[in-house]
C-alpha cells in the first residue's frame, strides 16, 4: 500500500467507523423510545361501570406496574409530575375512580370499599396479578382497603394524605363538610369533573356522594389494619391542611412494619408542590428490598 493511499484510506476508515457508531446509538435511542411510550386514554368496561385509564411508560414490561390512585373528585391529571418521572422505569396506569373524571357511575352509594373492588376488577380486566398501589388522599384510602382485602394483589402500598376514619380529619374540614352548601362544594371540588366528564350536569350528584362519604368513611378497624402484610409507606406533609398532622403516625403504627415519612414545609398537595422530593421518596421505597 502506498503512502498516499494510506493517507486517504485511514481518514475514510475513521469516518466510516464514526458513521457506524452514530447509527448504532440512534438505533439504541429508537429502541428505548419504543419501550417507553404512552397509550391514549380509554374507557375499560367493567360491566356496571366503565373506568377511564391512561397508560404510560414500559407498556410491554412483565414487571408489576404502578397504579396511581387520585384524590376525591380528582382525575388522572393529578399525576402529571409522577407520570413523567416513573414512566421512565415502570408501566404506569392512572385510572379515574367511579363517577369521577371520565369514569361512569351507578346509583350505588359511594364507598371506599366499592372503589377498591373496582380497582381489583380493573386489574383482572388488564390481566395484572399484582401492582404497586400509590394513592393520594382518597386514593390512599382505596389502597389501604385493597391491601386489607386483596393482599396478594398489592405488591407495595404508598398512602399519602390518607385517613383511616373521619376522626382523622381536622375539625375545620369536618365542619366544612357538615355545613357547606351544595353550590360551594361543587365550586371548591368540581373543576376536574366539569372539564372532563361527558355529563357535567351530574356534578351535584357525585359531589354530594363524596361529601357524605368523607363524613362517614373510612372506618378501618384496628384488626383490619393489623392484618395488612403488604409493605407499606405512609406519607404526609408536616403542614397538612385537611388531615390531622398526627394521624399519619397513627396509621403507620396500626399497620405492621409500615414506614412513616413526613415531608417538611408542605401539606396535602405535595405531589405537585414538591414533586422531586415526593417522587424520590416513593421511588426509593418501591426499589428497596
Amino acid at each position: 500500500m502506498s503512502l498516499s493511499f494510506k493517507r486517504i484510506a485511514i481518514p475514510l476508515l475513521v469516518i466510516l467507523l464514526a458513521v457506524m457508531c452514530a447509527q448504532f446509538l440512534l438505533s439504541r435511542t429508537a429502541t428505548a423510545a419504543d419501550e417507553t411510550r404512552t397509550r391514549g386514554g380509554e374507557l375499560v368496561d367493567l360491566g356496571d361501570i366503565s373506568i377511564y385509564i391512561e397508560q404510560h411508560g414500559k407498556l410491554d414490561s412483565k414487571d408489576a406496574p404502578i397504579i396511581f390512585l387520585h384524590g376525591g373528585l380528582g382525575s388522572a391529571r393529578s399525576w402529571g409530575h409522577q407520570v413523567s418521572f416513573f414512566s421512565k422505569n415502570y408501566r404506569v396506569i392512572t385510572p379515574e375512580s367511579r363517577g369521577q373524571g371520565r369514569s361512569t357511575d351507578t346509583n350505588a352509594v359511594l364507598t371506599y370499599h366499592l372503589m377498591a373492588e373496582d380497582m381489583i376488577r380493573l386489574m383482572d380486566k388488564l390481566k395484572i396479578s399484582s401492582a404497586y398501589i400509590v394513592g393520594w388522599s382518597d386514593g390512599g384510602n382505596i389502597g389501604i382497603d385493597m391491601a386489607i382485602h386483596h393482599p396478594r394483589r398489592v405488591k407495595k402500598l404508598v398512602a399519602y394524605g390518607a385517613n383511616i376514619n373521619p376522626a382523622g380529619l381536622q375539625n375545620h374540614f369536618l365542619e366544612y363538610l357538615r355545613t357547606v352548601t351544595p353550590e360551594k362544594m361543587q365550586r371548591d371540588n368540581g373543576s376536574d369533573y366539569l372539564a372532563l366528564s361527558a355529563h357535567p350536569e351530574k356534578l351535584p350528584i357525585i359531589a354530594e356522594k363524596i361529601r357524605k362519604m368523607w363524613l362517614a368513611e373510612p372506618q378501618f378497624s384496628p384488626a383490619q389494619l393489623a392484618s395488612i402484610t403488604t409493605p407499606t409507606l405512609v406519607m404526609d406533609g408536616a403542614q397538612e391542611e385537611l388531615i390531622r398532622v398526627d394521624h399519619a403516625q397513627e396509621i403507620a403504627a396500626a399497620i405492621p412494619n409500615a414506614k412513616l415519612v413526613m415531608l417538611p414545609n408542605v401539606g396535602h398537595y405535595a405531589t405537585f408542590k414538591i414533586p422531586t422530593l415526593w417522587n424520590d421518596t416513593v421511588a426509593d421505597f418501591l426499589k428497596a428490598n
